[in-house]
């Protein structure tokens, strides 16, 4: 058993979250129960995600997208009355990180990416607000398109969006999760011959092709699933909790 004052200090102090700018809150966004011994991590907050949680005892639901994003409405109503009615009634925490889970050279969404693909991280990438997000990964054998969206397949499900344009050889991917397919650009600048995302946009077709890059769009929340799984079982670990990743499927 750990308080939820001690782990979110914890937490804010491992992902170094005073250190980047978001556009979301992250730590705690309701508070519920202090003593905490069951974690439910999943990529977004939601009712599904919540009910979940509930059935599982935790005390603690760890996500990626938590509820509250700087454009949105100050009214509570709709479906986030529902939500914050669940986590209410139940007592139930919310905590959210967002930024600083994409960013951790370890935990972080990107890191375990590229950690999964076997790719070795190089030059820093995905600069937002003064802070890079992510990294080249380095593939020094060298990958034909084919055997990388073969891995890549393997790795997400699903079904990736490709656009084949680039070298016949990758040695650099660029790698930034969630949606940022504008990053292409850099991708392109740092000497990337693949940029790997979560969406794509319109522009991109067009781009990837005249600028002859490689773009892969495998899913925002396939992405994004593995920072918060990889948060949760370093919690458990440090903290003897009990831990479950829930992954509530979104196609997007």
């Amino acid at each position: 058993m750990v308080t939820l004052t001690e782990l979110e200090r914890y937490c804010h102090t491992l992902l170094n979250s005073s250190a980047i700018s978001d556009y979301a809150p992250n730590g705690v966004q309701v508070r519920g129960r202090e003593e905490i011994h069951t974690v439910v991590t999943g990529v977004s907050a939601c009712l599904a995600l919540f009910e979940e949680a509930i059935a599982l005892n935790a005390d603690l639901v760890l996500v990626h997208h938590g509820m509250f994003w700087e454009k949105d409405p100050r009214i509570i109503e709709g479906s986030l009355k529902k939500r914050l009615q669940k986590l209410l009634q139940q007592d139930l925490t919310l905590m959210a990180f967002h930024l600083p889970l994409d960013a951790h050279p370890s935990l972080g969404n990107n890191a375990q990416i590229l950690q999964r693909l076997q790719l070795t991280p190089g030059k820093p990438f995905a600069l937002y607000r003064g802070t890079h997000l992510s990294a080249i990964g380095e593939c020094a054998q060298g990958l034909s398109i084919e055997a990388m969206s073969a891995q890549v397949q393997e790795l997400f499900g699903g079904q990736p969006l490709l656009l084949p344009y680039g070298p016949t050889t990758i040695h650099h991917v660029a790698v930034c999760s969630g949606a940022a397919p504008e990053l292409i650009r850099e991708a392109k600048q740092k000497g990337a011959d693949l940029f790997l995302t979560g969406e794509a946009s319109e522009y991109v077709t067009h781009f990837a092709a005249e600028e002859e890059i490689h773009f892969i769009a495998a899913g925002h929340h396939r992405t994004e699933k593995f920072g918060v799984q990889a948060l949760g079982e370093a919690l458990a670990k440090q903290f003897a909790l009990q831990h479950h990743f829930v992954d509530i499927a979104n196609p997007i």
